[in-house]
């Protein structure tokens, strides 16, 4: 499966595991190399993926596939090779237990048929506003009280890199929520022009996002007042990028966000100067395509 998406993005496998694994290795090293938390995210990186791979709708459709006897050798099969690069790169790092909990660990979850689902209705403030928060609360419900949990850890342990990595998490599930499109009947209720539909849907996501992150963004600067200005450019950062994601998601409507505006986006993490420029490009982009949908 990889190999075909390899090929559909125009490139030689061989020369895709090549620039992948090159590129996987440069984002480790800039992330050791640019904060302290970065072991904390690695391993929550690790863990994100091996839950991905083990999500019910997968696991179903393999089930579907594969016959019984060989569904758990898959299973395993694909957790392994998912964090054989966090553990070599841990390994490079030095960091030997973290390296050696991640394999017995991608071993037990392939036992596991996870769901980010909550059965039961969740409450939130998001429901008069739908599609994005709404469904992206409750299917990273779990994910958000950890991070919660995170930060507050960070802040009772007096762990300040901690505490900041727990309230960016926070911002990063906030990302995911709009990585996948809404169904067109969701933009059919709008009688805006294209232009007026972004702002709309960028104004409402910075209020929604403000209710989110608000609890770990004002306790950290409760706790850490000195270092105000650090937190609150983590923020606004955050905001930022969330503008920049709603916009990449709809030059490509109705369709999902193809490779390389993410990896772009990817890029603009690395850099954020590099918002002043993709924001405009972007809107003007997904204007255009909208124009298609609304009138």
């Amino acid at each position: 499966m990889l190999n075909r998406q390899i090929k559909d993005f125009g490139l030689r496998p061989l020369w895709g595991w090549l620039l992948g694994s090159a590129g996987f290795f440069l984002f480790s090293w800039l992330l050791f190399s640019k904060t302290s938390a970065a072991i904390y995210l690695y391993v929550l990186l690790a863990a994100a993926s091996l839950v991905q791979l083990g999500n019910g709708k997968r696991t179903d459709f393999l089930k579907i596939t594969f016959p019984e006897r060989s569904l758990r050798s898959i299973r395993m099969g694909e957790n392994v090779f998912a964090v054989i690069p966090f553990v070599l790169f841990l390994l490079y790092r030095k960091q030997v237990l973290p390296a050696l909990l991640l394999l017995p660990g991608a071993l037990l979850l392939s036992l596991i048929r996870h769901s980010a689902n909550i059965n039961t209705t969740v409450p939130t403030p998001f429901g008069k506003k739908p599609f994005e928060f709404l469904t992206g609360f409750r299917q990273s419900l779990l994910f958000i009280f950890a991070a919660y949990l995170l930060t507050g850890i960070g802040i009772f342990v007096n762990n300040f890199h901690l505490g900041l990595f727990g309230s960016g998490v926070v911002l990063l599930l906030v990302l995911s929520f709009y990585t996948k499109p809404e169904p067109l009947f969701y933009l059919w209720n709008f009688s805006f022009t294209p232009g007026k539909f972004l702002k709309k849907k960028v104004s409402t996501a910075m209020g929604h996002t403000t209710i989110l992150t608000g609890i770990p963004f004002a306790a950290m600067l409760i706790a850490y007042p000195e270092k105000w200005w650090m937190i609150t450019g983590i923020l606004l950062l955050g905001y930022g990028y969330v503008a920049l994601i709603i916009l990449i998601k709809y030059t490509a409507y109705p369709d999902e966000i193809p490779l390389v505006p993410l990896l772009i986006f990817s890029a603009s993490i690395f850099f954020p100067p590099l918002l002043l420029g993709l924001i405009p490009l972007f809107y003007s982009r997904s204007v255009n395509r909208l124009a298609t949908y609304l009138s």
